[in-house]
């Protein structure tokens, strides 16, 4: 995958793991934009953004860290 390519997919990702999504929810929004985008490609980036500090999984939904779900200020 190019640098550019990877960097948009990337950004995206960050920007849909704010509000929270399953896999399947991340994978149906971006294939549209990404039409090689494998559901195998797609969870290891979601792995390397985990690895990274940057991404969490929490009950079968991935979020951005530090982000807390379902709370309203």
């Amino acid at each position: 995958m190019g640098l550019v390519r990877e960097e948009r997919l990337r950004s995206h990702l960050l920007g849909l793991l704010r509000g929270g999504a399953t896999l399947e929810e991340i994978h149906s929004f971006l294939k549209p934009l990404f039409p090689g985008l494998s559901r195998g490609t797609l969870f290891a980036l979601l792995a390397r953004l985990r690895r990274e500090g940057r991404g969490v999984f929490r009950e079968g939904r991935f979020f951005l860290a530090g982000e807390e779900e379902g709370h309203d200020p």
